[in-house]
């Protein structure tokens, strides 16, 4: 039983791990890249989407780490971390195309 609960624990770290990584790694590429797109207006929210996502990324490789540390007691939570993790990545992905399109 905590064999189980062990690789289950560490099925979620890992995963968290990969949103937190892309996410941190597309807001990365996008902050150097280029410039803000023309349809974002001024870019004040564009870098603050950045800086959000970026931060976001390494709070879920943080995360990632707190979970992997006791996998038992925070199994739960790791999964609604993998879940929260979806909205950085997306927001990291839509700005990412809303840059190669315009």
């Amino acid at each position: 039983m905590m064999r189980v609960a062990r690789l289950e624990a560490d099925g979620a770290a890992s995963k968290i791990a990969a949103f937190g990584l892309a996410t941190a790694s597309l807001t990365i590429n996008l902050a150097v890249a280029r410039e803000p797109p023309s349809c974002l207006g001024d870019g004040a929210y564009y870098h603050l989407a950045l800086v959000g996502s970026f931060l976001s990324g390494v709070a879920q490789v943080a995360a990632a780490v707190w979970v992997s540390d006791d996998p038992i007691g925070r199994h739960a939570v790791g999964k609604k971390i993998v879940y929260a993790s979806i909205a950085p990545l997306a927001i990291a992905v839509s700005l990412t195309g809303a840059a190669l399109l315009w």
